[in-house]
């Protein structure tokens, strides 16, 4: 699965597109959910949030439960059409752009930015794919900006885990090149690439969120 989105050319694109539909209507609820979560559901015209949304194209969803958040979906440009025809489709190409890129690569997110969103992206990856992709979205933020990583989280001491978490790992490890995460791992992460007050907020159901935050200063 992650073998295929990593390829850029037409069949991987029609593959894209059946993939993307399963994802978006899976995620129907965190997406729906995460405003709330994050305490931006009564956000104002005037404190407007830019969203960098890594392959994202389910904000679609958060930005209709508030109509003052705006976003770019930073996607494979194999896929962009795509995911532009699930913004046409929404009415909403004037408040969500696309940008082409490929994460892999050095190529830098959009910003600056208020936020960065990785929803269900990290557990794709190994460690340094990840760490790197920790340190773009801090490269791209503005000071005070966040992160906010969505995932379906083990325990950190495993055992107590939920059934979801334990079962999603089961099928990332053999599957993909990653695995679920335990919060105490990511923070290690965050705070390695800089960030500060690294936190669990539930999202929805057995999905949490992993927020922390670009200092104010840099140290």
């Amino acid at each position: 699965m992650s073998e295929m989105l990593e390829q850029d050319d037409e069949e991987v694109a029609n593959n894209a597109r059946h993939f993307m539909a399963h994802m978006n209507a899976q995620s129907y609820c965190c997406a729906k959910s995460l405003p709330g979560a994050l305490g931006l559901t009564k956000l104002r015209i005037n404190r407007r949030r830019c969203w960098i949304l890594v392959a994202e194209v389910r904000f679609i969803q958060s930005r209709k439960s508030n109509p003052n958040m705006k976003g770019i979906v930073y996607e494979l440009p194999a896929v962009k059409p795509i995911t532009e025809e699930y913004i046409d489709n929404a009415g909403l190409s004037d408040k969500i752009s696309v940008c082409g890129g490929n994460f892999f690569n050095s190529d830098a997110f959009p910003g600056p930015a208020d936020y960065v969103l990785f929803s269900n992206i990290l557990h794709d990856w190994p460690d340094k794919i990840n760490l790197k992709l920790i340190e773009k979205a801090y490269n791209c933020l503005g000071p005070g900006g966040k992160i906010v990583i969505s995932e379906m989280l083990l325990s950190d001491d495993v055992k107590s885990s939920t059934s979801s978490s334990t079962s999603m790992n089961i099928i990332m490890l053999p599957y993909t090149k990653g695995r679920q995460y335990r919060p105490k791992e990511l923070f290690q992460r965050l705070k390695r690439a800089g960030f500060i007050d690294p936190h669990v907020t539930s999202l929805v159901d057995d999905y949490d969120l992993i927020i922390a935050t670009k200092p104010l200063q840099s140290c």
